[in-house]
């Protein structure tokens, strides 16, 4: 495969799925937050939390397609390179997809319990914050990973 089209095909792939799953997480979360908002108003602003946590998930896909982007002159240059920037970003989508995912379904959960339980809305944040932290795990590597093209 061409390096233009390998480096092109790590910055889609590190900005298009994570931003996906993000509007997935926010659509998920977002719906159970405004049902439970209904029966709960006072507990709305704490769910809000885990559709601000999905939409940190673009916002790295975003920065790992911009850091793959200011790279773009070496990696259609490289073969080694094009292979990094396609690396870099499939570990950004895989990662930020699957952690969107699990926002989604932690965050509805939180939101129905909250429901029940308004006292225990702020324990259970904790799996919403420990799922987008798996988003952060692929920045990482990413960013370590772009750092070497």
């Amino acid at each position: 495969m061409d390096q233009v089209i390998t480096g092109l095909l790590g910055v889609l792939l590190s900005s298009c799925v994570p931003i996906a799953g993000a509007a997935y997480g926010i659509i998920t979360a977002g719906i159970s937050m405004a049902g439970a908002g209904t029966e709960r108003p006072e507990i709305v602003t704490r769910l809000l939390l885990a559709v601000v946590l999905a939409e940190a998930i673009g916002i790295y896909g975003l920065l790992t397609s911009i850091m793959l982007i200011g790279k773009l002159s070496i990696i259609v240059t490289s073969y080694e390179a094009a292979m990094k920037s396609l690396t870099a970003g499939a570990i950004m989508a895989v990662c930020g997809l699957m952690a969107s995912i699990a926002i989604a379904y932690t965050g509805s959960a939180m939101a129905g319990a909250g429901v029940e339980k308004p006292e225990i809305v702020t324990r259970t944040l904790l799996a919403v914050v420990l799922a987008e932290a798996l988003a952060i795990y692929g920045l990482l590597i990413s960013i370590m990973l772009i750092g070497t093209i």
